[in-house]
């Protein structure tokens, strides 16, 4: 959705509708502002907060470090993120939403949402 990709409007209909229903690991917010950081080094973690307001960011404790490592024993094509998405997904019940196509081809607990 911040970079203007494919599946973006999907996100950010999501966001926009501001229903709290929207939730990435600290795992995967740290992956965001790292890319955000690439293209303009002056993206802070508070400017991200305001690009995604009403976004739940969830720590990723040890529960959920736990299940990302039991996903890469079966699925070590997919990174420590995914994994960190994944099981952010399973802990809350929710749809994972993904551009990632692999994803969908995988034998998952939790459900997939491709976006594009």
């Amino acid at each position: 959705m911040l970079l203007n990709e494919p599946g973006g409007d999907r996100v950010f209909m999501a966001v926009a509708a501001g229903t709290d229903s929207v939730s990435v690991s600290a795992v995967n917010w740290c992956e965001i502002l790292t890319r955000l950081q690439r293209d303009n080094p002056a993206t802070t973690a508070q400017g991200l907060t305001t690009m995604l307001p009403g976004v739940e960011v969830v720590p990723f404790d040890l529960p959920m470090a736990a299940h990302a490592a039991e996903y890469a024993r079966s699925l070590q094509q997919i990174s420590l993120g995914d994994r960190a998405c994944l099981a952010l997904a399973k802990r809350l019940g929710a749809p994972a939403w993904t551009a990632d196509r692999i994803w969908a081809t995988l034998p998952l607990d939790v459900q997939i949402e491709l976006i594009r």
